[in-house]
């Protein structure tokens, strides 16, 4: 009998190791001893197929054990187990956010001067000088994330002069909203050496007057902010400690218990990893490494990082992909499209952008990861970029097997026709972030871009689903919306309307999904394209159990009410993580 339960328990401790769901055999083994938590009296939406719904459930050793009725869960209550009668209130399985920047959305809210994407100019301006006055002697404005609305007014030397009045000798730097932009004072131009004799790097733009031929403070993509970003003062250790407590802490107060950090520096994998080893971390995150050069001296990125990435990997930390990025935003004019932009006298009248890799360039990079397990989250926001990212996989299967991990394409926001059934052959995942299936403000600036009829196409959730794609579900926090709410992303997919009421308007009313569908795409959907489907996503026996109780049965109120979705409680792996006040 000793060495049975001695198996049993090293059986336990393997699958946990793997992230495997526990065979069947030891599932009914812990079941003959009372469950440590038993949930009762709840309408639980369990997301399984055959069985979407349940009235109860028990956990024990952080799985679940059964799922079933209220008689059904009698026999697992034992003297010391605890039981709690959720009084017929909602519970459903815990939300996987395929695409945020938790650690940058954490400290945003923590540190930087924040501006609201609704602002105007001179709004944003006012923001700014206020954040002066507070300012240490000497010490910078970093913050955002302006509206690329803006982007034509800001792309002036008037506007230059207005911003380096507001910040008050400080040096600034601006984000958009989309982080594919940058606005800075002219303080920081001479400090990175721009000047109108500086050519534009590969990839990127420094936006100088039509007239002076000077920059104007405006910087388009990474490659052009790459030098100013190592500028900034680097954060402290305490700032950073801080920032992990509050991305778990926001995450899992939206339900969130897993999260694919979807750009991972080595001080990003650093934190999490330390967070975990020490039992501080309250979810799963699934960090996808870098490619772009890294911000901090010293740190490794690209290749180098990703050999190294075992190091930092731990029970609830998996750094198993890799980000690309292979255009960039409609708005700046830096996606890549099968059809030109709109006319304007930078670009002419026929350009569509530009990919930042050439294709032979795409598949080696691919090849390799693919070949070493690791799955590519490829940023894609035009048709063009999405049919290279495409190509790509299709010649790298080719090459390596068909068998290779799931690759993601992230946004994914235009897509040709002829592409749509090409997910699901290609076993790609289509990684729909951020919440821009309903109107806001960086639509109208993409409809400034390539019009109002293209605009309107814009993520066709619901041709994605019935060409069998697997569709992802995320924030992209604090890019494209300042919160992680998955809620207000559910909803949006469900009307095509914005929650929130800021716009008025429907976008692409016929890619809408229904409940049932954008539950299950934030949830199992996400957990299989992060590589987490066994272990989570869905409540059955032998998964972790991380699930939420909710103020409201979702499928019983009117849509328009789900963003107001309160969590009361976040269980990760059967522990308690978050509680409403």
């Amino acid at each position: 009998m000793k060495s049975d339960r001695t198996t049993q328990r090293l059986t336990l401790h393997v699958a946990l190791a793997l992230g495997l769901a526990m065979p069947t055999a030891l599932v009914r083994a812990q079941a003959a001893t009372p469950a440590e938590l038993v949930v009762r009296s709840g309408a639980i939406y369990t997301v399984q197929g055959a069985k979407p719904w349940a009235q109860a459930f028990a956990v024990r050793n952080g799985r679940y054990i059964a799922v079933g009725s209220d008689s059904d869960m009698a026999r697992h209550i034992g003297p010391k187990t605890q039981v709690i009668d959720l009084k017929g209130a909602m519970a459903m399985p815990g939300i996987n956010d395929v695409h945020a920047h938790p650690l940058s959305g954490a400290y945003e809210d923590l540190f930087a001067c924040n501006m609201a994407q609704s602002d105007d100019l001179e709004k944003v301006l006012e923001r700014v000088a206020a954040c002066a006055k507070r300012a240490a002697p000497g010490g910078w404005i970093v913050g955002g994330g302006w509206s690329s609305r803006l982007l034509g007014q800001i792309a002036s030397s008037t506007s230059l002069e207005a911003l380096d009045k507001a910040s008050a000798g400080h040096p600034t730097v601006l984000r958009d909203e989309t982080y594919h932009n940058r606005w800075v004072s002219s303080d920081v131009l001479q400090r990175a050496n721009i000047s109108a004799q500086s050519a534009d790097p590969p990839n990127g733009s420094y936006v100088k007057d039509a007239v002076t031929g000077q920059p104007v403070g405006l910087l388009k993509e990474f490659p052009a902010f790459a030098e100013v970003q190592k500028l900034i003062p680097p954060r402290t250790a305490d700032q950073m400690r801080q920032t992990v407590e509050a991305a778990s802490r926001t995450l899992n107060g939206y339900g969130i218990t897993g999260v694919q950090d979807a750009a991972s520096s080595e001080q990003s994998l650093r934190l999490w990893s330390q967070a975990d080893r020490s039992k501080a971390l309250s979810l799963r995150v699934v960090a996808s490494v870098s490619m772009l050069e890294p911000e901090q001296t010293g740190d490794r990125n690209g290749m180098a990082l990703v050999g190294a990435r075992g190091s930092y990997r731990t029970a609830n930390v998996r750094p198993d992909f890799a980000k690309l990025f292979l255009d960039g935003v409609p708005p700046a004019r830096t996606s890549s499209f099968i059809e030109p932009y709109l006319p304007d006298h930078e670009h002419g009248s026929d350009f569509r952008g530009r990919t930042t890799y050439t294709f032979a360039q795409l598949v080696e990079m691919l090849a390799v990861l693919d070949k070493q397990g690791v799955a590519a989250k490829m940023h894609a926001t035009g048709d063009a970029s999405l049919h290279q990212a495409l190509d790509a996989v299709e010649a790298v299967r080719k090459r390596n097997g068909p068998k290779g991990p799931r690759h993601q394409i992230a946004h994914a926001s235009f897509i040709a026709d002829s592409d749509l059934p090409r997910f699901r052959k290609l076993n790609v995942t289509a990684d729909l972030s951020p919440m821009l299936w309903f109107p806001t403000g960086l639509n109208i600036a993409t409809a400034m871009a390539i019009g109002e009829i293209r605009a309107k196409r814009i993520f066709p959730i619901k041709s994605l689903v019935t060409a069998g794609a697997l569709v992802a579900g995320g924030s992209d926090w604090p890019a494209g919306q300042p919160t992680a709410n998955p809620w207000i992303g559910i909803e949006g997919m469900v009307t095509r309307k914005n929650p929130l009421g800021e716009i008025p308007g429907v976008l692409g009313p016929d890619q809408a999904v229904d409940l049932a569908t954008a539950v299950r795409i934030y949830t199992i959907n996400s957990a299989q394209a992060m590589g987490l489907a066994r272990e989570t996503g869905s409540i059955e026996p032998g998964k972790s159990a991380d699930f939420i109780v909710l103020d409201r049965d979702v499928f019983k109120v009117p849509v328009e009410q789900i963003h107001l979705t309160q969590v009361q409680r976040t269980f990760f792996q059967g522990r308690l993580v978050h509680s409403a006040p």
